[in-house]
């Protein structure tokens, strides 16, 4: 267990943000039973108890502890147990024509790998459910086992089920599959009641926010209107028109107060003209395979293409300055932009260039497209033999990212010479940017 071993204080405040949350209710919900949005509640896991959120990776743990060795996937529902755990959209084509335990046996290998990548991404020993179950004007805590499927052990249910819904056991949990939503179910039966606390929702709460971050309005226009929603005069624009405040206002509001990373999202694939992906053998996570001189297995680099650098000019240090790099499992590395972007002019042309032209080709000799590690084997021993752990001189394929979800990373930068890289879902990339993904049919909605 995770909850019952932190200290009270953080249980203390853990709890009294989510009765703060649950008591807003009425903004989205008259029921009831307290409404918690799910990124809401990883964040507040995270912050609260001071693990790494990771929850918008949409991988196996929403948060983590690299100190602790441990992973945790969070969830939030209201009523049965049985609730999903993986989606399998964008690997449909693979099993698609498959039936009974051949399938099961394919989903349950899908669903183990993406375990495996996440623990050795993050470094984690240990993976945990931390569930918070709502009822009525109440909030449970438990936790449950987050274990792979013991592939060897499953056994079908022939007596529920049809050709769509397939259920399984491996003598650990009860599970089924639903072939129309390439969803993975299990039964959550082995959780353990950790706490419990009652929530108080307000009547009002579009009046007590108002009274809380509203307070320059002039008295009266904060109550409730006609259609039962408070109207403000906006203090951004010292005007005196006043109009409706939705839930929709109070989100976006909080969103556009929040300030955003300095990320660059890159791919690990390359695309075809018809938008196939796929990953090069002799380049990008195959560099090893490259002709022209001996290699070493573990030589890899991410690419760092020019529609990329067009979107963040000057994201990174000029090309072969070193800057630090923490991976996802804390680890602290050396890497640097590599491989000019354009050929080199010969130095008797650039003589003879004007003070603006040589300033031109000074910027392309600065230019990179290629991440790499200092030294460049680091990072693929680190990638290919500890997280993917794969054998020397196996062709990673985009085959091979669509059952680990990886297809692309994304940089976070702290300061001129600091930097983060997470793993990203597959599909980030294309949503990241508003861009058109071949994939797209076989879309995941993640939870």
């Amino acid at each position: 267990m995770f909850y019952d071993k932190q200290p009270p204080e953080k249980r203390n405040s853990y709890k009294g943000m989510l009765k703060i949350i649950g008591s807003l209710s009425r903004i989205f919900s008259e029921s009831d039973v307290p409404y918690l949005y799910y990124r809401a509640h990883e964040n507040i896991f995270a912050k609260y108890f001071g693990l790494v959120n990771n929850s918008r990776s949409d991988d196996s743990a929403d948060a983590y502890s690299s100190e602790e060795k441990v992973g945790i996937g969070l969830k939030t529902w209201v009523g049965p147990n049985n609730q999903k755990v993986a989606e399998f959209g964008k690997l449909h084509p693979k099993y698609k024509d498959l039936k009974g335990i051949e399938l099961i046996n394919k989903i349950a290998g899908y669903r183990n790998e993406r375990i495996r990548v996440t623990k050795n991404a993050y470094g984690l020993d240990t993976m945990l459910y931390h569930i918070v179950k709502r009822i009525s004007k109440a909030m449970i805590i438990y936790e449950a086992a987050f274990d792979p499927i013991d592939i060897l052990n499953i056994k079908l249910d022939p007596e529920r089920g049809n050709d769509n819904s397939i259920y399984f056991t491996d003598g650990k949990h009860t599970y089924h599959f639903s072939l129309s939503k390439n969803t993975l179910y299990m039964n959550f039966d082995d959780m353990v009641e950790l706490d419990r606390f009652s929530v108080e929702i307000i009547a009002d709460p579009y009046e007590v926010l108002s009274e809380l971050l509203l307070k320059d309005i002039p008295s009266g226009t904060a109550k409730a209107s006609t259609d039962n929603s408070p109207e403000i005069s906006p203090k951004k624009h010292k005007t005196s028109y006043s109009q409706p405040v939705t839930p929709k206002d109070v989100a976006e509001a909080v969103y556009t107060s929040v300030p955003k990373k300095n990320q660059l999202c890159l791919r690990l694939y390359a695309t075809k003209p018809d938008g196939t992906k796929y990953v090069p053998d002799k380049s990008g996570l195959n560099q090893w395979n490259a002709g022209g001189r001996a290699r070493d297995a573990n030589e890899v680099y991410i690419p760092y293409l020019a529609d990329d650098r067009a979107r963040s000019d000057r994201f990174f240090p000029p090309r072969d300055k070193p800057f630090d790099l923490m991976l996802p499992n804390g680890e602290w590395i050396s890497a640097k932009v590599c491989q000019g972007a354009y050929p080199r002019m010969p130095d008797a042309e650039y003589a003879l260039l004007t003070k603006e032209e040589k300033a031109i080709e000074d910027k392309k000799r600065q230019t990179g497209k290629a991440i790499m590690s200092n030294p460049n084997l680091k990072l693929g021993k680190w990638l290919l033999r500890d997280v993917f752990e794969l054998k020397p001189k196996t062709l990673v394929t985009y085959d091979m990212l669509r059952v680990f979800n990886i297809d692309s990373v994304m940089f976070t930068k702290l300061s001129d010479n600091k930097f983060t890289v997470d793993f990203c879902v597959l599909g980030t990339y294309e949503k990241t940017y508003g861009l058109s993904d071949i994939d797209d049919e076989y879309d995941d909605d993640l939870e």
